[in-house]
């Protein structure tokens, strides 16, 4: 591992690159130009291209930089490459649908950008501090995302509601980043990790610094969704613009995910035995309580939000293990789950541009025969989540499942395999509604559109389809690149 002691920059690029760039996006958003709008969106989306070109081309050495504050390692570029591209995604879907959603600003273009430099910060910190600076950076880009309907009451419950939680999940971390400071003298990822080795009785001294963890952890939860501190995700999905939404349940899952990764592979890997029942508990309590309240939604956003919980309850059954085979698992489900989830969302924008309001099940019903194309595409993607095989989401289930059985792990082996047959339901659910339910939908005016404002859109699901196909057919590549990844973060 290479410290330097005077900062060095190249390793912290490509947030540099973005951070400029949206400084810049901002004062240009100032000018009355009419193609503002449109050339933030080109501009953002280069910007990330450009920015993961930079990370792709950087140093390939672990380097700790800004006073050990920065860390640039295999796991942080694995990362940030994902969160940079489903950016680039997640901006070419949402593009066409802003004028739709009544949020057609530059802004929006640019708090994607910061958001997404918030979670870059958050992978590579290397200190709960620069931890905390990256998770506000992106809270705060998101509280204003959803509140950006401004004249939607829905839009601006849901945004106090998040802001309400998430300024109470900043105090609980912080909190917990004063207990450890307070009783340790540092809050450095490697001095916490000596301490906590170091350190095994029940003392005032070993109990303090265990308690802020337990905060932290708690904050973590909170922000990967996981039961009980989901209580914002359903109603900032329902109550978010579409686009928004896309976003939320793609992007900062994968980039909480890694920090919650992070923590417990680096300072608190002396306390696998204590966090691990955390952990595990997190993991039942997400999967079923996501699968139960799923089955009794109508809405279709609130009953995905409930799906993710339960999603994020499976991925959490591979971090239990707290070990490279594990870690992997988890990695490579994630990936798979905001792959699927973008896909999802891409098709219901995608059906609101041609005209077509999409807020219930019902709204659904005779999808298959009024556009049988995108409905096959959203089947797909349906049936891949419920892990129906061979279909590509059955991939990362049967990885998490065999790591959980290796390691000993029967009965919460058993216990997702439970949650995955009630999770069919609700996904049969939806299914049932686009292809068997009749259509109560009648054709209205076609919105503002043509072939090419669809094609970005069409594209980049076809492109999503894929490459789920892809990761199924021939595994190899995703396999290695959560090996790399997962072996950086456990064997640094």
């Amino acid at each position: 591992m290479i410290a330097s002691p005077i900062p060095d920059f190249m390793p912290a690029a490509p947030e540099i690159f973005l951070m400029v760039t949206a400084l810049l996006l901002t004062m240009f958003s100032l000018s009355q130009r009419k193609q503002v709008v449109r050339w933030s969106f080109y501009t953002a989306e280069a910007s990330l291209l450009i920015a993961a070109v930079i990370l792709w081309t950087g140093p390939q050495e672990t380097q700790v930089t800004f006073n050990g504050l920065f860390l640039n390692d295999d796991f942080s570029v694995a990362i940030k490459s994902v969160v940079l591209l489903m950016g680039v995604a997640v901006l070419a879907l949402t593009k066409y649908s802003q004028s739709t959603e009544g949020i057609q600003t530059p802004e929006y273009p640019i708090l994607i950008l910061l958001a997404i430099l918030g979670m870059m910060l958050m992978v590579s910190a290397n200190d709960l501090l620069a931890m905390f600076m990256g998770i506000e950076l992106q809270s705060l880009s998101l509280y204003i995302l959803i509140a950006m309907r401004k004249n939607n009451s829905g839009s601006s419950e849901a945004a106090l509601k998040y802001f309400i939680l998430g300024a109470l999940s900043t105090g609980i971390f912080l909190y917990g980043c004063s207990l450890i400071y307070g009783f340790t003298g540092t809050t450095h990822f490697e001095n916490l990790e000596k301490f906590f080795k170091s350190v095994l009785q029940f003392n005032a001294h070993f109990m303090g610094p265990c308690l802020g963890m337990i905060l932290i952890l708690s904050s973590l939860a909170f922000k990967i969704s996981a039961a009980p501190f989901h209580m914002w995700t359903p109603d900032v999905y329902q109550g978010a613009q579409t686009s928004v939404t896309t976003f939320l349940a793609t992007v900062p899952k994968i980039a909480a995910f890694a920090v919650l990764m992070r923590v417990l592979a680096s300072p608190l890997s002396g306390l696998f035995p204590f966090w691990s029942i955390i952990i595990v508990a997190l993991s039942v309590i997400s999967m079923f309580w996501g699968a139960i309240a799923a089955l009794t939604q109508q809405n279709i956003k609130r009953l995905i939000a409930y799906s993710s919980i339960g999603h994020t309850g499976f991925a959490l059954v591979g971090v239990t293990l707290a070990n490279e085979s594990g870690l992997k698992a988890s990695l490579i489900y994630l990936v798979f789950y905001v792959l699927m989830t973008l896909g999802f969302f891409g098709g219901l924008l995608y059906v609101e541009q041609k005209g077509r309001e999409i807020q219930t099940l019902s709204h659904l019903s005779g999808l298959g025969k009024d556009h049988p194309m995108i409905a096959f595409l959203l089947g797909f993607i349906l049936f891949s989540m419920a892990g129906i095989p061979p279909l590509p989401g059955f991939i990362p289930k049967l990885l998490v499942l065999r790591v959980a059985i290796s390691h000993a792990s029967y009965a919460l082996a058993v216990l997702a395999i439970l949650y995955s047959v009630i999770a069919a339901a609700y996904y049969l659910l939806i299914i049932k509604a686009m292809f068997i339910d009749k259509s109560s939908h009648t054709p209205g005016a076609m919105m503002l559109g043509t072939r090419k404002v669809y094609a970005p859109m069409a594209f980049i699901l076809t492109g999503v389809v894929l490459l789920l196909v892809w990761f199924m057919i021939s595994p190899d590549l995703i396999l290695q690149w959560a090996s790399k990844a997962t072996i950086a973060l456990v064997y640094q």
